[in-house]
């Protein structure tokens, strides 16, 4: 029987290499999470309830998003990206893609969830538009280095368990002198330190002590599914904040907890809120850095109170951070 004679390669990994993989172990499975909870319908589209068509549909979309969202179109330059090579992560609905196509840029919209990336091709299609879509994780983008002119992303990058990696990525795919613009959700706002971590928490706990002596038969009873939950004003939320209390104990109500589970509704894994020089370390690595605040919409659900009054408490408390920067 011939002998066979076998060259081992013995590979050294590196200490980086040795972070790298712990971090991937530890933040995959919380990916996974993310996807579940997002892939169940595309951001927003709870808030359009009746559509004769999908054209009546995605219109009905843009009217109420950029009614109670009027900060975007007057932040975000779209005219200024004809010709440009656009990057959107987290494409929703994709109204803001066809606003870029509208204005002439080349579009290019990865999301993580195949449902999102299916409304933007049909939002795309009823509007005549073309553009590339593809499925991606923001923190470990597919696409060469110096690929982009703009990146955009509104809502998303928080959403994602390492933020700093996705805004290394968005900083790597840039063109030497791209621009970035990206909204995360702002600490130093209102609806954090009012209504999350104060109202929000207070609701949540005297839901708890109300149900104080059932809670090992409450645990037994409740299902893991994935109700799939958007936002907060669905009347389900107090009792699925209850079930992930009685899964994570009282450590579900810390404030680097609780923050995950009250911003698109008590099943988001995922959700940070940054503060203007948190933001700025995460972006340390471009150039003229600066941040808006945006967003408090009080005439969405009083039309008494004065647009004014909106606006004034939207630059100062908005839950809104916008950063904009240059590679």
């Amino acid at each position: 029987m011939p002998t066979r004679k076998y060259n081992f390669i013995i590979c050294q990994i590196t200490p980086d290499c040795q972070r790298k993989m712990r971090e991937f172990m530890k933040t995959e499975p919380i990916i996974s999470e993310v996807k579940s909870f997002w892939n169940t319908e595309a951001c927003g589209t709870h808030f359009v309830e009746h559509a004769a068509s999908e054209r009546d549909f995605f219109e009905k979309f843009r009217d109420y998003r950029y009614r109670t969202e009027w900060h975007i179109p007057l932040l975000v330059p779209f005219a200024e990206s004809r010709g440009k090579q656009v990057l959107e992560i987290g494409t929703g609905n994709g109204a803001e893609g066809v606003m870029f196509a509208l204005n002439g840029a080349q579009y290019t919209g990865v999301d993580l969830t195949d449902t999102a990336l299916e409304a933007t091709r049909k939002h795309f299609a009823v509007m005549g538009l073309t553009g590339k879509f593809q499925r991606e994780n923001a923190e470990h983008l597919s696409f060469p280095g110096e690929s982009f002119d703009w990146v955009f992303s509104h809502g998303v990058l928080h959403h994602t368990p390492n933020t700093q990696a996705a805004i290394n990525e968005v900083y790597r795919v840039l063109k030497p002198g791209g621009r970035a613009i990206i909204m995360l959700y702002h600490k130093h706002s209102f609806n954090y330190y009012i209504r999350i971590m104060t109202y929000m928490r207070l609701r949540v706990l005297f839901k708890i002590l109300l149900r104080a002596g059932g809670w090992h038969r409450d645990r037994r009873a409740f299902a893991d599914s994935l109700r799939g939950v958007r936002g907060n004003q669905n009347c389900q939320i107090w009792e699925i904040h209850y079930r992930n209390f009685l899964h994570q104990g009282w450590s579900y109500l810390r404030a680097a907890n609780f923050v995950h589970h009250c911003t698109d509704g008590p099943e988001c894994p995922v959700a940070y809120a940054f503060t203007s020089t948190e933001a700025k370390a995460l972006f340390s690595r471009f150039r003229d850095v600066h941040t808006t605040v945006a967003h408090f919409p009080l005439t969405k659900y009083s039309k008494r109170i004065p647009f004014g009054v909106e606006k004034f408490l939207a630059r100062r408390m908005g839950w809104y951070l916008f950063i904009f920067a240059n590679k």
